[in-house]
């Protein structure tokens, strides 16, 4: 799964170890403009991926998972805010389960 992150830290950490977690393999990609939002990031990221789903990592901290066939993110899927740990790895768990075609976590997201 391609994510798109300009925050390199915890937060892309606890994303990537959600996705591991859910055995689906990443790629971590850093955009030449550090400026876009989480949405845009996840948005091109879907677009690009074999798998028709990414993940975008902006530099607040902000979290979004996006399908390439849906045209804007779910609220579920999106943290409106820094994303905590729990926030980021759950997303990350979300994002793999999408490409596996398993349910979502139930979990409440910040």
């Amino acid at each position: 799964m391609l994510v798109l992150s300009v925050a390199a830290g915890p937060v892309e950490d606890e994303v990537l170890a959600g996705m591991e977690e859910e055995g689906v393999p990443s790629v971590v990609e850093r955009p030449r403009h550090g400026d876009d939002d989480a949405i845009t990031l996840a948005t091109t990221a879907a677009g690009r991926s074999s798998l028709a789903v990414g993940v975008g990592i902006d530099a607040g901290g902000r979290v979004c998972v996006q399908h390439d066939k849906l045209p804007d993110p779910l609220p579920e899927l999106y943290s409106s805010g820094p994303a905590d740990g729990g926030t980021a790895r759950s997303l990350g768990h979300d994002a793999a389960r999408i490409v596996v075609g398993i349910p979502l976590r139930a979990e409440r997201l910040s």
